[in-house]
């Protein structure tokens, strides 16, 4: 296949970059801001992958140069593919010319920084979630303490000054949250774990408002644990946020009702009723290929949205399907579509004629398998028009955990970072931690000569037309507006795309209809793209998107508005940590515990999301608790019956809701009856009696293969202690002087041995009677 269609790479950025780009975001001024996960991802142990600040960097991108193109052959002559100009083009604003050195000099690097609330020190923003202001700068939420243990943290990037600044702290901690822009200007932060004890997810979102004297709004809770990063994206009628993934069922967050009044929900707690905002209700609909983690989700147009591949444990690797959901329809459908190549941690990014390039990933079993041939180097584009996947060009490097795809304002898309693992650690023959990267030329740019944007207005205003002038022989068939990416972990927070029809002919100036209103595109910077009648792009024009009227009335958004010291207004609602207490008291009766191994490899309280919904749909399991056990990576379920619970079908249901996300190593019950001894010796059996609901139990002795205590970093069952491989012996010799038995409460591992027939390793036991 030819660049045209294919595309094609440049040649790797020189020099590389200045770290691992494991978060990037576009700005106004069309440089990349990136940081990774530490400020030398070269060093080597002991040097520490937990370091306590951020240090960012700003890339300038280089200047597109059009091949030569030979009119009588309508196509394109070889050129270079990433050439720097010394011009003063749009691209290289910002950045000044050396005439001595002839390049152009670097733009300068953000401070060290942020410093938390206080002032006193910095904080790492790795594993955060960000995305765009109206203001064009960039809000980010959350961050890194450990694996799993997010920052209160909330931070802004101010593009024109190049500095961060703190701002008022979260209600806890966020590790791996979403963030997305309102059509208010507001921003919804979403999910993220944090350590208070114990690894659990910060169930209870919130808006960042800067008008709000808190600064955060709460936002109502789901009825369920959310998943680490949800995909969540706005449904064009402005009303509510639709959460593609990556569970199986949709989900809706209802912020406004049918009158645009705040939904509102009412939280019982103690003896008081408080009204939260925001309503959760079921969308109605599940992805066909279920649970699906490390996977992209993009609004590909307005309303329109794509979930991609991803996938656990499979041993046939993640998967090639894909599926895409229109919101503006009256029935919500997934429809399914077929990637040519299985990948999980990839990225996907929307292209301005409507196309998704994905790149990178893996397709091996596991979490981040790079294992040769596994990592996919291959890209395609999926167009929607005619639901096709097409293979493109081969990139050089792994783009797997930790790598990020982003759209530049002249068309191409930046593919770049990988590594920066601890609880991932790569194969030791795996490239390590990346700091080179890539450019893609699509194949729109190899299709003809690109039209040009001659003038386009810097701010437009929602229903109002607005003028662009184009070159004399452009002949204009759409206008796309597409909001600036902001991507880490597969997810691209900010980017969504819209398309827009010219009022009139370019003749050389056309009149364009901006967008409705603010449901449709959210206040904020878009590149501006015009496209000709075969769907070339020109370079686009930064164009802000203003708020509409009815928040100017109010004070405008700046974060100057709020003082970092401002306490955090007392929350409502309790945490998943308080539910899971209120559980334990209102429970009379002894929990199951589950074991459960997550290819996650941060362990069951933060990757924990997919597990409790699975084990929610089990049979007869009534209660589960919210919060699991992360130090022994075991879940916590109560039955609605006194029961033996099949343990081969729990697994495979558990398997197929989870699509493998979690290994189930086995099940312990409590139970209580009559134990008795029959024979003694070699032959020495004892016996738990069944009742109307159970049958009864062979009890055997407690081993080193009953344990369902699991040490995640050695990924092997914990050693058992001396009582539990001794409980047997005990209760055995405890029932020597009673002939007929003894009423026992017995703990252990349960075990299936046929239909209807089970047998319970004994790990401790209590005598009731």
């Amino acid at each position: 296949m030819t660049r045209e269609e294919k595309g094609r790479w440049t040649d790797v950025v020189n020099p590389e970059f200045n770290g691992v780009l494991v978060h990037a975001s576009l700005l106004p001024n069309g440089k990349v801001l990136y940081w990774g996960r530490r400020q030398n991802p070269k060093a080597l142990p002991p040097e520490s992958l937990d370091q306590n600040f951020t240090k960012a960097f700003v890339w300038d991108p280089p200047t597109w140069v059009a091949p030569p193109w030979d009119p009588s052959t309508k196509k394109f002559g070889e050129s270079k593919s990433a050439q720097i100009s010394g011009e003063s083009t749009p691209a290289n604003k910002g950045r000044a010319w050396d005439p001595t050195t002839k390049v152009l000099k670097p733009a300068p690097d953000p401070p060290l920084g942020p410093l938390n609330v206080d002032g006193t020190e910095t904080v790492n923003l790795f594993c955060s979630g960000h995305c765009f202001l109206p203001d064009g700068n960039l809000l980010v939420v959350g961050g890194h303490i450990k694996d799993n243990w997010g920052l209160r943290q909330t931070s802004i990037y101010n593009y024109q000054a190049n500095e961060f600044s703190s701002q008022t702290e979260m209600n806890n901690g966020r590790w791996y949250p979403s963030a997305l822009p309102l059509p208010d200007g507001r921003v919804l932060a979403i999910s993220g774990s944090y350590n208070n004890g114990l690894v659990t997810i910060n169930n209870i979102p919130q808006i960042w408002s800067p008008n709000d004297p808190n600064g955060w709004i709460e936002v109502a809770a789901p009825p369920f644990p959310l998943p680490l990063y949800p995909r969540v994206h706005l449904d064009p009628n402005g009303r509510r946020i639709f959460m593609a993934g990556p569970l199986e069922k949709s989900w809706y967050l209802e912020l406004k009702d049918d009158k645009g009044n705040d939904s509102k929900t009412q939280v019982e707690v103690g003896k008081n009723t408080h009204l939260v905002l925001g309503k959760w209700t079921d969308a109605g609909v599940e992805r066909k290929a279920g649970q699906r983690d490390y996977a992209p989700s993009v609004m590909y147009d307005s309303g329109k949205i794509l979930y991609i591949g991803g996938g656990n444990k499979d041993e046939d690797g993640p998967t090639t399907e894909a599926e895409y959901i229109d919101l503006n329809a009256k029935s919500l459908e997934w429809k399914m579509t077929h990637m040519n190549t299985q990948r999980r941690q990839f990225n996907a990014t929307v292209l301005p004629d409507g196309t998704v390039l994905v790149s990178g990933g893996t397709k091996g079993e596991g979490f981040n398998n790079l294992l040769e041939p596994n990592p996919v180097h291959e890209a395609e584009l999926w167009n929607p028009v005619n639901d096709t996947w097409t293979r493109m060009a081969v990139e050089k490097s792994n783009r797997c955990y930790h790598s990020v795809a982003l759209l530049l304002p002249d068309g191409r898309v930046l593919s770049a970072g990988g590594g920066e693992y601890d609880g991932a650690d790569p194969p030791k023959n795996a490239p390590g931690n990346l700091t080179d990267g890539q450019l893609f030329e699509p194949p729109y740019l190899f299709k003809g000569p690109r039209p040009i944007i001659e003038s386009a207005p810097k701010e437009i205003h929602y229903g109002k037309p607005f003028p662009i002038t184009v070159g004399t022989s452009d002949s204009i068939k759409r206008v796309s507006l597409v909001r600036l990416g902001s991507v880490t972990h597969c997810r691209n927070m900010n980017q969504s795309l819209m398309f827009l029809e010219p009022l009139t002919p370019a003749s050389p100036t056309m009149m364009v209809p901006a967008p409705a209103n603010e449901n449709l595109a959210p206040p904020g910077y878009y590149m501006l793209f015009v496209l000709n009648k075969e769907d070339v792009p020109s370079v686009a024009s930064m164009v802000r998107v203003a708020p509409a009227p009815a928040e100017t009335s109010t004070p405008p958004m700046r974060v100057a508005n709020i003082a970092p010291h401002t306490a955090v207004a007392k929350q409502v609602q309790p945490t998943l940590l308080d539910h899971n207490e209120r559980i334990i008291t209102e429970q009379a009766r002894p929990p199951v515990v589950v074991g459960l191994t997550p290819v996650c490899p941060y362990g069951l309280g933060g990757c924990w999301g997919g597990a409790h919904d699975a084990l929610q749909r089990l049979d007869n399991i009534d209660v589960v608790r919210p919060v699991p056990d992360q130090a022994d990576s075991v879940a916590f379920v109560y039955l609605q019956q006194d029961i033996l619970p099949d343990v081969d079908l729990w697994r495979g249901e558990f398997e197929k809701a989870t699509n493998k996300g979690y290994d189930m190593r086995g099940v312990e019950m409590t139970v209580s009856g009559v134990v008795t001894k029959k024979q003694s010796g070699a032959d020495e059996q004892l016996t738990l009696a069944g009742n109307s609901t159970r049958p009864q139990l062979v009890l055997a002795p407690f081993q080193a293969t009953s344990q369902l205590k699991w040490d995640m970093a050695a990924q092997a069952p914990k050693p058992i202690t001396d009582a539990e491989a001794g409980a047997y012996k005990q209760l055995s010799a405890t029932l020597a002087d009673h002939p007929t038995g003894v009423t026992v409460q017995v703990t252990g591992t349960l075990q299936k041995q046929g239909a209807n027939e089970f047998s319970l390793d004994v790990r401790d036991f209590e005598v009731t009677a």
